[in-house]
This record gives structure tokens, C-alpha cells and sequence, in this order.
């Protein structure tokens, strides 16, 4: 395999409310894009006329029932569909996150570790094709993911005197409505969300067998102050009984 295709979107804020932030990609092999594009948006225009949504209408996960997200989550769930994400514990990151520097620098951190576990999947690979919602401007910078991608994963390899192939970063950025696996890519990370933010796992075991790489960030403290929370209560409800 030469080359790769990530839809990209993400759930949560970086900062003003909410305690996660996560990031969801959908993997796609270069010679199944086109057919899974097509796909995709059959489904999604299906699925407007079935609810009677208006055809230039964006379906934003926040947004969807119980019923309608499940009816779309066993329809992107289709053979070659695989899911990477790393969602973000904003309790226990060491930066402030208050200047659109911090959340550029974090949200670039981020996508570089999804990229970074990519890379060693395939050592092979000669082109990463990065296709992000044009809404992630607002976070990430675009002048810069590109360039922050080679430092990491190139520059600093060569610099540690390990073996890198040549490797191709391209960033395209789109309006979601524009692209349908980047609606998908939205849908799934905002149903991945629901099992942290709102403890709802349903959705989660349904997307779980597509998953091929999840990361908590950072990984030994995250959700600690939580799980304390939830072991005292489940405490006190034995006290009681």
C-alpha cells in the first residue's frame, strides 16, 4: 500500500466548556475511495429524504435520535471502514488552552499521534492523505499541521538516527456538507463522544469491532478524578443497601 486517505472530524471543544475532546479519522485505502464516497452519500441522502431533512441541509451528529444515529452507524459501518481516534482529558493536560496558539499546538499534537500510529501500521506507506472540515481552521492552524507532521514524524526521526521512508503529507481542507465521508467521520466521533461526555457505551459497541487504534490522552491519569467518583458512589450504594 502506497497511499492512504483520513476523513477527519472532531467532538468536544478544546477549552471554554466540556471536560474531553476527541478526535475521530476514517481510514479509507486510496482504491476504495471513490466507491465509498459514492456510497456514502447514497446513504446520506437517503437517509435526508427518509426524514424529510433538506437536501443542502448538513446532518451533524449532536443533532441525531437514538434511532437515527443507530440506523446510521450500521450503515457506515461498511466492509474496509476503519476507525482510528484519541480522545483528549482536558482535566489533565499540562496546557491552558486559552490562545488559539495552545489549542493550534494541541490539536496538531493530537492528530500527529494518529498519524504517528498510521505510519507504524504501514511502514510502506509514500502518501498520507489528510481531508479535515474546514470548521477545524478554527483550531487547528493550516499553515501549519503540514509542516508540524514532518517535523515529528520525519526530522525528529532522522534526528534519532532511524530508518524513515519518503513520505508525502497532503492536508485538504473541505466543507463537511461538501463531503460525505467527512459527515461520517463527524457522526462516529460524536457518537464515540457520548460514551465519555455523557456515559453512553451503546453506540460505542457498535463501532468498536471497526475500530483499529484508540488512545486515551494522557494516558495514566485520564478519567482518574471520574473513576474515584464513580467507585465512591458505588460505595456508598452498598452503605445504603
Amino acid at each position: 500500500m502506497k497511499s492512504i486517505n483520513l476523513y477527519m472530524d472532531e467532538s468536544g471543544n478544546l477549552g471554554s466548556s466540556g471536560r474531553y475532546f476527541l478526535i475521530c479519522a476514517l481510514e479509507v485505502k486510496a482504491n476504495e475511495v471513490k466507491a465509498l464516497g459514492k456510497r456514502a452519500g447514497r446513504i446520506i441522502n437517503r437517509f435526508k429524504i427518509k426524514y424529510n431533512i433538506p437536501k443542502a441541509e448538513e446532518i451533524k451528529g449532536w443533532k441525531l435520535k437514538d434511532e437515527q444515529r443507530i440506523e446510521l452507524i450500521n450503515s457506515i459501518l461498511y466492509k474496509g471502514i476503519k476507525i482510528r481516534y484519541i480522545i483528549l482529558d482536558l482535566n489533565h493536560t499540562t496546557m491552558l488552552l486559552k490562545k488559539a496558539d495552545d489549542k493550534n499546538a494541541c490539536y496538531n499534537y493530537l492528530v500527529q499521534l494518529i498519524v504517528k500510529k498510521l505510519l507504524q501500521d504501514y511502514p510502506h506507506l509514500e502518501k498520507i492523505n489528510l481531508y479535515l472540515d474546514n470548521r477545524s481552521v478554527k483550531i487547528g492552524n493550516r499553515l501549519s499541521l503540514k509542516s508540524y507532521l514532518y517535523n515529528k514524524l520525519v526530522l525528529e526521526s532522522l534526528e534519532q538516527n532511524n530508518e524513515v521512508s519518503r513520505i508525502e503529507f497532503i492536508i485538504h481542507y473541505m466543507e463537511s456538507k461538501k463531503c460525505y465521508l467527512i459527515e461520517w467521520a463527524d457522526i462516529i466521533a460524536n457518537s464515540l463522544y457520548k460514551k465519555y461526555n455523557s456515559k453512553i457505551n451503546d453506540y460505542y459497541k457498535l463501532i468498536k469491532p471497526s475500530i483499529i487504534f484508540e488512545s486515551k490522552f494522557p494516558s495514566k491519569t485520564f478519567g482518574v478524578n471520574e473513576e474515584k467518583q464513580l467507585t465512591t458512589k458505588a460505595i456508598n450504594a452498598k452503605i445504603k443497601l
